[in-house]
């Protein structure tokens, strides 16, 4: 996945990668977008009138799209001049259970967002992770656990290995594999149901001190 760094122009436009991770309906025929970007981070865009019947291609931009965005800052907010959809992701909302999985992921992104903080590592993570959730040799449980951990390391609030509660060398293993690899290739590895069972345990007591929040996609996923 290649990023564009941002450039101001003479009409003062901002470039950027971004994800949707919230869209919502706003006046008559405008949205607002709740994008996570590269530079920015977490921002709100303006759509103004995307929602007409002749409305530019922005009017393409929906959940979980990724996207190189045209933004034109005015104050604190921002508006959507132009976008080009890299990945539209439509795969993930054809299944429910594929569909609360992403809705989760973006939510905990969420969650742990700030405005002006730059954000290539997290957008490379939830690329990555979308990508994994389209493939169906992937356990999904697997794939959550994984995100998890890597998001609170790119947080910086994790333990390492060595703090970790259950003693197992194989743990270990996969727990310094997932805070130290790449986002590209996370998903790359297989566990037995015993040991996810331990590596999953592990992730959910970290997650459990760090969030307060409780998360609507997740009571309706098979956990």
């Amino acid at each position: 996945m290649t990023l564009v760094k941002y450039s101001m122009g003479s009409s003062d436009l901002k470039k950027l990668n971004a994800v949707v991770i919230a869209d919502n309906n706003y006046k008559e025929y405008d949205k607002l977008f709740t994008l996570f970007t590269n530079e920015l981070g977490k921002i709100r865009a303006y759509a103004f009138n995307i929602r007409r019947e002749h409305s530019k291609k922005i009017g393409l931009l929906r959940l979980f799209s990724f996207c190189e965005v045209d933004l034109k800052s005015s104050g604190d907010s921002y508006s959507l001049v132009d976008a080009k959809i890299v990945d539209s992701f439509e795969g993930l909302t054809r299944d429910y259970e594929t569909m609360c999985y992403a809705s989760y992921f973006v939510e905990l992104v969420d969650y742990f967002s700030f405005e002006n903080i730059e954000g290539d590592d997290v957008l490379r993570l939830l690329y990555y992770t979308f990508k994994a959730l389209e493939k169906e040799a992937i356990d999904k449980k697997l794939i959550k656990s994984v995100f998890e951990l890597k998001l609170l390391k790119y947080q910086g609030e994790y333990i390492t290995s060595d703090e970790l509660h259950i003693d197992n060398a194989t743990l270990r293993y996969t727990w310094d594999y997932v805070i130290n690899a790449e986002s590209k290739d996370l998903y790359k590895f297989k566990l037995t149901d015993e040991m996810y069972r331990m590596f999953r345990d592990e992730v959910d007591r970290e997650l459990k001190l760090r969030v307060s929040k409780k998360f609507k996609s997740l009571d309706k996923l098979p956990l």
